[in-house]
């Protein structure tokens, strides 16, 4: 597998977060917007900040005088740029002339793109420090976004930048390399109303990864083999279909958490314990829901006096899937015996699970009013979409 985001940041990185800029098409003041509890510039320096970026540099020019308290506020420094109505690359460059001398690299971030993931910041840094390129452009779904990590010693040249193409045409005169990530929110910027109502309605889910994520997070970043991520992508439609069994029953759960629970079950396979070891991963990455299901996908006790959950759904989905095929609790656990007939540890460890499993059968059963078996005849998993 390829390596995970943690890793030692690089000798005094910094970042450049432009929040200069007129806002027009908006018609209000895109720093200042509400973003939950923080605001638009809060959550598009903080970011920086968690990922152990001391130096954040915030560059000021359309009301510059409404922004120096709340950029000191934060222990930013606040950069002025007397010419930003010429265009964003003239506050890229009044940004980079102002760069601390012992920058190595540096991020440049709009402040309208607020919700780049921690993580992205992160896997930025820990592929700086494996050397390479000058230039880090961080890639979702083959289309790059937001930040690129710049090398500080292009600083110079960038201030002088006469060419076309802004701050693209700039760097795409040096080296580059893309670096896969897990965010969709970094291609997501607030230029309009419109796409501001969107960015507040997907922020309560903002720690639960879609499933583009999900893959992405698997395939491009963990490098899962492609047999694992088929058995996970059933794994998390059968969860799925047993959740809208059960919603037309009037029980409700979480569509989004269940596909991204089905999908990053089995994310650290492979690893002792690997059901905890995923569960921390994801809690390192922000996804602290998905992390408690992923935990439990393993070895799950149902409380008996509650209804099935996210995990409970994930849980019984993942042994009725053999590779990436409908199978049976029965064959499932019966084989398992089998292979570990002279292991009495292991024996009782996978009795205790059938168990568990045949007891949210029951609870599923009893919710439906049908068979587990009836339910499963219905049901095709062949379909590459996942439906939420």
């Amino acid at each position: 597998m390829t390596e995970s985001y943690s890793s030692t940041p690089p000798p005094a990185p910094a970042a450049i977060v432009l929040a200069a800029g007129l806002s027009s098409r908006m018609g209000r003041f895109k720093p200042l917007l509400p973003l939950g509890h923080e605001t638009v510039l809060q959550r598009a320096v903080g970011v920086f900040q968690a990922a152990g970026v001391e130096q954040v540099l915030v560059v000021l020019g359309n009301r510059a005088e409404e922004l120096e308290g709340p950029v000191e506020e934060l222990g930013a420094r606040a950069v002025l740029n007397p010419d930003f109505e010429q265009g964003m690359f003239s506050s890229v460059a009044a940004g980079a002339a102002a760069l601390p001398p012992e920058c190595e690299a540096f991020f440049v971030l709009p402040v309208d793109i607020p919700l780049v993931r921690l993580s992205t910041v992160q896997r930025l840094l820990a592929a700086w420090n494996r050397g390479g390129a000058q230039v880090l452009i961080p890639e979702f779904q083959g289309e790059p976004g937001h930040p690129p990590l710049i090398s500080a010693s292009l600083a110079p040249a960038l201030v002088g930048w006469q060419s076309q193409g802004g701050l693209r045409g700039f760097l795409h005169e040096h080296s580059q390399a893309r670096v896969p990530v897990a965010d969709r929110f970094m291609l997501l910027d607030i230029d309009t109303q419109e796409q501001y109502r969107e960015i507040l309605a997907q922020l309560p889910d903002y720690d639960l990864p879609s499933p583009a994520e999900c893959l992405a997070l698997l395939k491009e970043v963990r490098g899962t083999e492609p047999g694992l991520v088929a058995h996970s992508r059933a794994v998390a439609k059968l969860a799925l279909a047993l959740a809208r069994d059960l919603a037309y029953q009037g029980l409700e759960t979480n569509p989004r958490l269940i596909a991204a629970g089905g999908l990053l079950h089995d994310i650290a396979k492979g690893q002792a314990g690997h059901a905890a070891a995923g569960a921390r991963l994801l809690a390192q990455l922000g996804f602290a829901r998905v992390a408690k299901v992923v935990g439990a996908h393993v070895d799950l006790a149902p409380p008996p006096d509650e209804l099935l959950d996210e995990a409970g759904l994930v849980y019984l989905a993942d042994k009725l899937i053999q590779g990436d095929q409908i199978s049976s609790l029965d064959l499932r656990f019966s084989r398992g015996l089998e292979r570990h007939g002279d292991e009495p540890g292991a024996r009782a460890d996978i009795q205790r699970r059938w168990d568990n499993a045949l007891k949210l059968q029951e609870k599923l059963e009893a919710a439906l009013g049908r068979s587990l078996k009836e339910v499963l005849a219905g049901l095709d998993l062949t379909s590459e979409e996942l439906s939420l």
